[in-house]
C-alpha cells in the first residue's frame, strides 16, 4: 500500500509542477503581449495598464478576456491594433 501512495504523491508533485511551469509560460507570453497593446497606444511606461492587461487572463479560462482587454484599452485610447492582429500576436508568442 505504501507503494501506491509513494507512486500517488509522485504523480501528484509532477502534475503540480508541470501546472505551476504552464502558468509561468503563460504569464510571461502575456507580459510580452501587454507591452505590446501598450506599444500601440503610445504608452509603453504606463506599469498600471500593463499589470490591468495581464491580470485580465485570470477571469475565465481561455485567450478571451485577454483579446476583449486589450481590445477595450485600444478603443479607449485610439490604438490602430484590429481584433485580427491581436489574435495573430497571441499566437506568436
Amino acid at each position: 500500500m505504501d507503494k501506491f501512495k509513494d507512486r500517488q504523491k509522485a504523480f501528484e508533485a509532477e502534475q503540480s509542477q508541470k501546472e505551476q511551469t504552464e502558468f509561468e509560460k503563460r504569464n510571461s507570453r502575456n507580459k510580452v503581449f501587454a507591452q505590446f497593446i501598450l506599444d500601440d497606444i503610445g504608452q509603453s511606461d504606463n506599469s498600471e495598464l500593463l499589470r490591468e492587461i495581464i491580470l485580465s487572463d485570470l477571469e475565465e479560462p481561455g485567450d478571451e478576456d485577454i483579446i476583449r482587454k486589450a481590445l477595450e484599452v485600444i478603443s479607449q485610447n485610439n490604438g490602430s491594433l484590429t481584433r485580427e492582429d491581436i489574435e495573430k500576436k497571441l499566437s506568436e508568442i
